[in-house]
């Protein structure tokens, strides 16, 4: 979601520079502010796909904006009046390990792809850009050889078991950070299914 310009909130709290945050959570919060001066909000834990189909549910309008909304006011109290401007959504490319992979594109020796961002694009697509420079260049470097040049990884369970356990476990997810925003702890259900989860970019710790 984005809100309307507030470019004057925005120079009262401080937040002037563009700055893109991330939480540590695994449905991750999002967010930066945009050269007219809107904040720009995205969290974690969108639709999935059956048999890795995308269709148009992954396309348009946040089929869950309240969710959204919410956390956005959370994070930010003192903007509670900003007015939302837009929603949307979009897929996800998931991996088992959380991590990207660069590799040839089949037996296409002209085309290189980066898949399996799991939703923490902004910082490592920086990264891709420099080891897909490397490959499609053919230069043989740090970036040509780095350890994410790697075939994507194919290890998820078969469908139905896929789409329904992914759906136990993210639910679980949401379930226990929802429970941790309140100051309370889940229970060893929850917990349990959240172990099942796979990995993101920051590591989960039970205190």
């Amino acid at each position: 979601m984005a809100t309307e310009p507030v470019p004057d909130r925005l120079e009262a709290i401080g937040w002037k520079d563009g700055l893109s945050i991330s939480d540590s959570r695994l449905l991750v919060h999002y967010y930066r502010t945009t050269d007219d001066g809107r904040i720009a909000f995205g969290k974690g834990g969108g639709a999935l796909a059956y048999g890795s189909s995308v269709g148009a549910r992954f396309e348009g309008a946040s089929t869950r904006p309240g969710v959204v909304e919410e956390a956005f006011r959370r994070t930010y109290p003192m903007l509670a009046d900003a007015r939302i401007g837009s929603t949307w959504t979009g897929p996800i490319d998931r991996t088992r390990d959380g991590l990207p992979s660069f590799s040839r594109l089949g037996a296409r020796p002209d085309v290189f792809v980066g898949v399996g961002y799991s939703g923490n694009g902004v910082g490592p697509s920086h990264v891709g850009g420099r080891i897909l420079a490397s490959l499609a260049l053919g230069r043989d470097d740090e970036w040509g050889r780095c350890g994410l040049v790697r075939h994507p990884d194919h290890g998820f369970p078969p469908e139905p078991i896929r789409f329904i356990g992914g759906s136990l476990v993210r639910s679980a997810i949401a379930r226990k950070e929802r429970f941790e925003d309140n100051g309370r702890r889940a229970g060893p259900l929850t917990r349990g299914l959240v172990r099942l989860a796979p990995a993101g970019l920051v590591p989960m710790r039970e205190e």
